[in-house]
């Protein structure tokens, strides 16, 4: 084995002066690096667009599956077939040599750049298994490697290993090689870095989706502008109705007169949550609009940045979710018993209907019921009915 310290570099170190890419190769591989972030399927080629760059014949972008120091999965490749891709995986990755000698000697530190004869003497590499039994089967025997990420910065990319092959008849990795990676280093780094924090955020408003879709009550997202940004399954499907046919195009920018959702859509743009009741019945429409203000930093203060952006609560009268109720009993602090009356108030039952529907005495829903008017801001049961005109903004 070669304990060549010399060799195994950092992405610190200064490239040597012979060691420059053309400005061709290095646009195709910024081009491939920045193009891919957000793209898990783009990574095959920033893979290609780097080993061709630095003259390699197989290439692969590993990284660990969180089974283990040996556990690996490949991220992306080229020229590397699948089969063999699945066989590491699977058997030949605990008889490497490179990742044993890798391992006893800690390089695989983020920022090292390395080529395989600088761990592993030639010798020695070609007398193992996995020389004879694997490696030939490419054919490959030159490996230049650079470990991207050791997954040591929490929130940015796991551990992550870009290896490049050479076939046996070709000739090693040199210096040049290695000063050649080294400037394609940071952008590689920068470049999944990036890629990683946008998988992770595509993630979390995926899950986020998922939520809302659960929701028995319809949810519509809108900008500043008051354009529809995402609306849940239950508001896709009250959507069919003709008063909400346009809550998944644009809102008309001058509602008319009577398209009150359209009103009270650009009434909470200005900072004005309210709600109202479209239509009569149990099919009538209940909607709420709660203003969502992003607070900015102005001369050292936090303060409202104007327009706003509208949440959308949209149910049947007939059948107010469960959901609603909650929401309104968090946002105004209601009691337990306050909470039991809410549903029934937000469907328009009597006080005499409440009382027969909860076992209680008529006096009990009007005490309750004052107490509600009173935490709403609201004066007599058909202004809480309309959907909580004095609902306060939602702050971010």
């Amino acid at each position: 084995m070669a304990e060549s310290a010399q060799t195994t570099t950092n992405a610190a170190a200064p490239p040597v002066q012979d060691g420059e890419i053309s400005l061709a190769a290095f646009h195709r591989v910024q081009t491939a690096l920045y193009g891919a972030v957000g793209r898990d399927e783009a990574w095959h080629g920033v893979v290609q667009a780097i080993a061709q760059a630095l003259k390699a014949d197989v290439a692969c972008w590993c990284t660990t599956d969180g089974q283990g120091p040996h556990a690996a999965s490949f991220y992306a490749a080229w020229n590397l077939p699948e089969a063999l891709e699945r066989a590491y995986a699977e058997h030949w990755i605990q008889h490497n040599p490179w990742l044993h000698a890798c391992m006893a000697r800690n390089v695989l530190v983020q920022g090292s750049i390395f080529r395989g004869t600088d761990i592993v003497a030639a010798p020695v590499l070609r007398a193992s298994r996995f020389y004879r039994e694997y490696m030939l089967l490419y054919p490959v025997e030159h490996m230049l490697t650079a470990v991207v990420s050791d997954g040591s910065v929490p929130g940015l990319a796991p551990p992550m290993i870009l290896n490049l092959f050479r076939h046996p008849e070709q000739p090693d990795f040199d210096a040049r090689d290695v000063a050649r990676l080294h400037l394609l280093y940071p952008h590689m780094l920068r470049a999944f870095d990036l890629h990683w924090t946008t998988r992770r955020l595509q993630e979390q408003v995926s899950l986020l989706h998922r939520f809302l879709d659960a929701l028995d009550f319809g949810v519509v997202m809108l900008d500043p502008a008051a354009q529809p940004l995402y609306a849940n399954h239950a508001a896709r499907a009250l959507a069919a109705t003709p008063a909400l046919a346009q809550w998944l195009g644009s809102v008309p920018t001058r509602p008319e007169a009577r398209d009150g959702l359209a009103r009270l859509v650009h009434a909470a743009a200005r900072g004005q949550g309210g709600g109202l009741v479209l239509g009569d019945g149990p099919q009538a429409l209940m909607a709420l609009a709660l203003p969502i203000e992003e607070r900015v930093q102005a001369g050292g203060e936090a303060r409202a940045a104007q327009p706003c952006a509208c949440m959308l609560l949209l149910t049947r009268q007939g059948h107010a979710p469960g959901g609603v109720a909650d929401f309104v009993t968090r946002l105004f602090g209601l009691s337990a018993a306050e909470a039991r009356v809410l549903p029934l108030l937000l469907r328009g039952a009597s006080p005499a209907q409440m009382a027969g529907a909860l076992g209680v005495k008529v006096s009990t829903v009007r005490s309750q019921l004052s107490a509600i008017f009173a935490k709403t801001g609201t004066v007599r049961q058909q202004d809480l009915i309309r959907l909580l005109g004095s609902v306060p903004p939602v702050r971010l």
